[in-house]
């Protein structure tokens, strides 16, 4: 949930430009941008997996590293352009 550039840089043992180069180079993303891709990319493989029979999607969101349910709504929606009810009605 609160994993931060520096945070990773040190659990990798690289500069913390290093990463953020990385990221921006490959990705073309921010740092912020990526890890919360990586989240809803997250929700969304739990959900095809069923995982939601037995959860909420609040706490599959949760799980995955989002701070509150407005926050994840808004970068869901930001990330595949529908909501998440919308998303998965389709």
């Amino acid at each position: 949930q609160d994993l931060s550039l520096r945070e990773l840089a040190g659990k990798l043992k690289l500069p913390v430009k290093y990463i953020s180069y990385l990221i921006n180079h490959y990705h073309n993303k921010n740092f912020r941008n990526y890890i919360n891709q990586r989240r809803v990319n997250e929700v969304i493989s739990k959900m095809k997996k069923g995982e939601h029979k037995n959860k909420t999607l609040l706490a599959l969101a949760l799980e995955s590293g989002f701070n509150s349910k407005s926050s994840f709504n808004l970068i869901f929606k930001k990330q595949t352009g529908k909501s998440p009810s919308q998303y998965f009605k389709d």
